[in-house]
C-alpha cells in the first residue's frame, strides 16, 4: 500500500516546501523488504537500514539509549533517515521541553520512507532540516537551544560525507558564537617537534579568553636524557618508560589541585592509558591533538581508547585506523601558524648574508630528503641546507649550515624571510616523494605566515587549505629544477603568491582558529558541559535569570559580574568569605555541603 499522499498532507502542515520537494522527487533509493515480524524494513547497497527481524523493537532500543545523554531543553538533531522508525521511537520518549530535528540530506530517501508506511501525528512534532550543508548548519544554530547530535548509524552511513560537511559548518558556526570561558589544562611533551606546538596552543587559548594551566614536561628533559647514558638498550628503555609514567602521575597531581574542564594533550605528552582511564572515572574530559603522521609514530595504538577525543592531521584511512584501535571520537584538525611568531621580518644586511640564499631547506635528514635534495643542487643557484640528522650525507655537506646543528625558531624565521625560494619537502621513509601524501606539515603554514615564498610537494589535503595561487606545488621530482628557474626570474610573482598565502593563514589557519574549531567540536558533542560553558550559559547573568524562581539563589548569583563564569565552588567561596560572624541561610549551607561533596569526588590522588 502507498501511504505517500496521506503522509505528505501531514508534512505539508509544518514544512510545505519540503513536502513539495518530496512530491517532485523520484524516490526508489531504498529497497523495501518485509521483516520477519511482518512490518516493512529496508535495504540499500546490500545492507539493512533497519532490523530484518523487528525494526520497531530495534528503534525503541536505540531511542532509549539516546535518552541517557539527551537533556531537557536540548534540540536533538538526528542523522540518518531510513524509514524513520528510530525518529518515531525518539519522538515518543523525548524529554519534556526538548525538540527534535531530522537532517534530510537526500529528499528521495524521505519519499521512500513516506511511501512505505503510515507515520502518524508525531510527524508534525519534528523539525525538518534540509538543503545545502551551510544552509542546514545555519538553520540549526539559529535555534537558541543547545544541539545534541544523535546518529542512527545504519542509515547515516549512506550520507557520511554530507554529515561530515554539515558538522564542519556547525563547528564553524558554533566557533563564531563562543562567549564563555573554559579552564583548559594543556599537557605538553618532554621534547620534540610537538613541544613548540603545545606552547602555541597555550598562547592561542589564552588569547581567546580561556584560562589555561600549562603542564610543561620539558622541564624534565635533562633527567629523561640522563637515562639514555646507560649502555644497555633495555635499561635505557625501561628507565625512560618508568620516568614517563612518573610524569604521567605528576600530571594527575596538577589536575587534582586545580581541576580543569578539559585536559588537552599534544602529541607525545606523557600520559599513560592507566592514567587516562583514571581520569575518565573521575569524569574529566580528555582530548589529544595528534600532530604526527599516524603511519610513522604508532604509539597511538596503545592509547586510542584512553582519550575521549582525538584530533588528527590526516583523514579517511587515519580515522578508520584510530576507530579500529578503540578511539571513541576522531576529528580532522590540520596544522596552523602563530602570527606572533611566524611573521615577516626586517633583516639586517648581515642577517641576509648569513641566512639568505636562492634556495633553502630547513628540516631533518629523512631518507627521501637525502635522496632527492642532491638532485636539486645546481651552479645556477645558491642552496643552503639547515637542520640536524644529516650525518653521512656527503653530497649535501657543502651546503649544510652550522655543521648540521639544530636551529631554533628565531633562526628558522630568518631563513624563511631571507630565502628567495623555500623548498618544503614533506618527510617519508623511502627515497622518493611520499607515496601516501596526505598530511600537511607545520612548515607549510609557518612559511605562509611569514610571507615567504615556498615550493612544496603536492599533498592530498593541501587544495582545501591553499589554492594554486597561494602555494606553488610539484607532483614530479623532475619538475623542480624548472620551477626553481622560473620563480627565481620572477621576484614580483613570488611576492604576490607569498602575500596571498599569508593572508589565507591570517583568515583561516592560525592556532586561534584551530582551538576554536577543537572546542566547538567538543562542545557539539558535550552540549551540557563544554558546550554550555562556551555558550555562556554558566555566566552569572544567565544563571541568575534561570534562578529567578528561587530568589535566594538568584541573589547569590547577582553578587558576581554578569559576564563572569560562576561555578559551585565560586558561590561556596563567596559564602565563606561573606558569612563570617553570621548565621548562614539554609540555601547557603546546602551549597557548602554540595561543594564539599564535589571536592571529595574530584579528588584524583
Amino acid at each position: 500500500m502507498d501511504y505517500l499522499n496521506h503522509n505528505l498532507e501531514s508534512l505539508q502542515r509544518t514544512c510545505s516546501a519540503l513536502a513539495a520537494a518530496v512530491k517532485d522527487a523520484s524516490g526508489g533509493v531504498l529497497m523495501l523488504k518485509e521483516s520477519r515480524e511482518g512490518s516493512v524494513s529496508a535495504m540499500c547497497e546490500g545492507q539493512w537500514i533497519h532490523s530484518a527481524y523487528d525494526p520497531c523493537k530495534e528503534a525503541k532500543i536505540w531511542a532509549e539509549a539516546q535518552l541517557r545523554e539527551w537533556q531537557a531543553g536540548e534540540l536533538a538533531v538526528v542523522l540518518g533517515v531510513g524509514l524513520l522508525y528510530h525518529v518515531e521511537a525518539l519522538a515518543a520518549v523525548k524529554p519534556a521541553g526538548s525538540r527534535l530535528a531530522v537532517v534530510i540530506p537526500d529528499v528521495p530517501i524521505l519519499k521512500d520512507a513516506l511511501r512505505a508506511r503510515p507515520m502518524g501525528a508525531w510527524l508534525n512534532a519534528v523539525e525538518w532540516i534540509w538543503g545545502t550543508a551551510p544552509g542546514m548548519a545555519e538553520q540549526l544554530v539559529s535555534h537558541s537551544a543547545a544541539l545534541r547530535v544523535l546518529t542512527y548509524a545504519p542509515a547515516a552511513r549512506l550520507h557520511a560525507e554530507v554529515h561530515r560537511e554539515l558538522e564542519e559548518w556547525l563547528r564553524r558556526s558554533v566557533a563564531k558564537r563562543q562567549g564563555g570561558q573554559l579552564h583548559v589544562a594543556v599537557v605538553g611533551p618532554i621534547y620534540g617537534g610537538s613541544l613548540p606546538i603545545a606552547k602555541y596552543v597555550v598562547t592561542a587559548l589564552e588569547a581567546l579568553g580561556h584560562r589555561v594551566s600549562w603542564i610543561d614536561h620539558s622541564l624534565h628533559r635533562a633527567s629523561y636524557d640522563a637515562f639514555g647514558a646507560y649502555r644497555d638498550m633495555r635499561h635505557r628503555q625501561a628507565m625512560q618508560s618508568r620516568f614517563a609514567e612518573v610524569l604521567s602521575l605528576s600530571t594527575i597531581t596538577h589536575l587534582s589541585e586545580d581541576p580543569p574542564d578539559l585536559v588537552l594533550a599534544v602529541a607525545q605528552a606523557p600520559l599513560t592509558l592507566a592514567v587516562l582511564e583514571h581520569l575518565r572515572k573521575k569524569k574529566f574530559l580528555t582530548a589529544m591533538w595528534f600532530v604526527e603522521n599516524y603511519r610513522h609514530l604508532t604509539y597511538w595504538q596503545q592509547l586510542a581508547a584512553g582519550y575521549d577525543y582525538w584530533f588528527v592531521i590526516q583523514q579517511a584511512e587515519c580515522h578508520e585506523a584510530f576507530k579500529r584501535a578503540g578511539a571513541r571520537s576522531v576529528g580532522y584538525l590540520p596544522m596552523a601558524a602563530d602570527p606572533a611568531v611566524h611573521r615577516p621580518l626586517t633583516l639586517t644586511d648581515a642577517e641576509r648574508t648569513e641566512y639568505g640564499a636562492d634556495l633553502s631547506f630547513v628540516g631533518a635528514g629523512y631518507p627521501n630528503r637525502r635522496a632527492l635534495l642532491p638532485r636539486w643542487l645546481s651552479k645556477d643557484w645558491s642552496f643552503k641546507l639547515w637542520g640536524n640528522e644529516w650525518e653521512g650525507a656527503a653530497d649535501l655537506a657543502p651546503v649544510l649550515q652550522r655543521s648540521g646543528a639544530r636551529i631554533d625558531t628565531e633562526a628558522c624565521m630568518k631563513v624563511f624571510n631571507a630565502s628567495a625560494i623555500n623548498l618544503n619537502l614533506h618527510s617519508c621513509g623511502g627515497d622518493a616523494l611520499d607515496p601516501q601524501a596526505d598530511f600537511v606539515n607545520p612548515r607549510t603554514f609557518e612559511l605562509a605566515a611569514c610571507g615567504a615564498f615556498q615550493v612544496t610537494d603536492e599533498r592530498a589535503l593541501l587544495p582545501e587549505l591553499f589554492t594554486d595561487e597561494e602555494i606553488v606545488r610539484f607532483r614530479r621530482t623532475q619538475d623542480v629544477p624548472a620551477l626553481i628557474r622560473m620563480w627565481l626570474d620572477d621576484p614580483s610573482g613570488r611576492r604576490t603568491v607569498a602575500e596571498a598565502a599569508r593572508q589565507r593563514v591570517l583568515r583561516q589557519h592560525t592556532y586561534g582558529h584551530r582551538m576554536k574549531e577543537l572546542l566547538a567540536a567538543i562542545g557539539l558533542r558535550q552540549p551540557d558541559r563544554i558546550g554550555a560553558i562556551l555558550r555562556g550559559d554558566r555566566n552569572a547573568g544567565a544563571l541568575a535569570v534561570r534562578a529567578e524562581s528561587a530568589p535566594e539563589f538568584s541573589a547569590m548569583l547577582r553578587r558576581f559580574p554578569s559576564g563572569q563564569r560562576v561555578e559551585l565552588k565560586d558561590v561556596a567561596a563567596d559564602i565563606r568569605a561573606n558569612g563570617v560572624g553570621r548565621a548562614l541561610e539554609r540555601e547557603e549551607l546546602l551549597i557548602l555541603l554540595l561543594d564539599s561533596y564535589r571536592a571529595e569526588t574530584r579528588d584524583l590522588v
